[in-house]
């Protein structure tokens, strides 16, 4: 059986040309006189209910968008339209509901696609980050090891040239302190 739609427009007694403002507006005051918690009436709750589904469709700009297409084409009931039939033909209604359903799942895919991108991407930030950081400190240990190399080298390199040079300083004060023979 194909969901036969009334008109949300007039469920929540808006324009069709209404502006988003306006129309959460009427829902707002529409919610406020049909609640079931502030009603006691006994359409109270399904009154609401039509209430919400209109305002569902009509605050979602792209689902708005697909409710006013099908509007045009006639496959929205109007009030007073005694029998459930919709004014353009069922097939015309089931080809429009099933591209409704394709475009839902379509939209469904794209989303579970764009969100398994962002997770995948964050999974590759966070492996290339970590890679990184793993790099990063191989080459500062790399780099303080080869610096602690170095000055182990220059110590015992500055060490032997002290050395050298105390050791020709001595021979030059032990010659000089030789005494000189003459021969």
């Amino acid at each position: 059986m194909i969901k036969q739609h009334e008109d949300y427009y007039k469920i929540l007694q808006v324009d069709p040309s209404a502006d988003p403002e306006v129309i959460t507006a009427a829902y707002r005051r529409l919610a406020v006189k049909y609640h079931p918690d502030t009603n006691p009436a006994p359409d109270a709750l399904p009154r609401m209910q039509k209430i919400n589904e209109a305002y569902a469709i009509l605050s979602d700009p792209a689902q708005r968008a697909i409710y006013d297409r099908s509007r045009r084409n006639g496959v929205v009931l109007h009030e007073g339209h005694n029998t459930q039939e919709p004014v353009t033909r069922r097939s015309d209604a089931r080809n429009w509901q099933e591209a409704e359903a394709e475009w839902i799942r379509q939209k469904r895919f794209a989303e579970d696609a764009w969100k398994r991108a962002v997770r995948d991407a964050e999974i590759e930030r966070d492996r290339v980050l970590r890679e990184a950081e793993d790099a990063f400190n191989r080459a500062k240990r790399q780099a303080e090891e080869a610096y602690k190399r170095a000055s182990r080298e220059a110590d015992i390199e500055r060490d032997k040239s002290l050395r050298e040079a105390e050791d020709a300083w001595n021979r030059v004060k032990r010659t000089a302190q030789m005494p000189q023979t003459r021969g």
